[in-house]
């Protein structure tokens, strides 16, 4: 859902398999504290799974860094 709610959004993301790379799978229990995916960072905050309305909101913040 993540990936495709962004794409559709026109927002480039990367995207790492952490079941086939292991040093994304560590980074991403770094970051998160949770095996669970999707793991999402932007604007300082780590959401993992998917909530369209705080992804909006992280959405948002990314733009009006980028406009500053």
């Amino acid at each position: 859902m993540a990936k495709e709610f962004l794409s559709q959004k026109g927002y480039a993301f990367t995207e790492y398999d952490v079941t086939k790379d292991r040093a994304a799978l560590d980074e991403m229990v770094k970051i998160s504290g949770a095996r669970s995916v999707p793991v999402i960072a932007a604007c300082n905050e780590v959401m993992v799974g998917f909530e369209k309305n705080r992804i909006e909101q992280m959405l948002s913040c990314i733009k009006q860094r980028s406009e500053v």
